[in-house]
């Protein structure tokens, strides 16, 4: 989701910088030049800052996710009972107690 506030706040900047460069080209003399450079400065810097912190704030991109089928098991080797117990995935026990039959 944007934020259209820093959106036109970006576009407002780049608003001002375009207009202090047109201070600088089109107005002679030492008010349109110093005009000018302050306005590139200060909203150049504002556009700059606010742009990184406007990009560092996006969500980023997030991979799907496979999902294991409700058919997997018939992929699997067949379950031979020899008695033996074969534990593959701990990842979700804490502790397991068991007793042998």
């Amino acid at each position: 989701m944007t934020n259209n506030r820093t959106i036109l706040v970006l576009a407002k900047d780049v608003l001002f910088v375009a207009v202090g460069c047109f201070l600088i080209l089109r107005v002679r003399g030492f008010l349109g030049t110093v005009v000018g450079a302050l306005a590139i400065i200060w909203y150049g810097r504002d556009f700059w800052y606010r742009g990184k912190a406007w990009l560092g704030t996006r969500e980023p991109k997030r991979e799907p996710v496979e999902r294991p089928s409700g058919n997997a098991r018939t992929e699997d080797a067949p379950i031979i009972d020899d008695g033996k117990i074969q534990v593959t995935d701990l990842s979700g026990a804490k502790e397991v107690d068991f007793e042998k039959e």
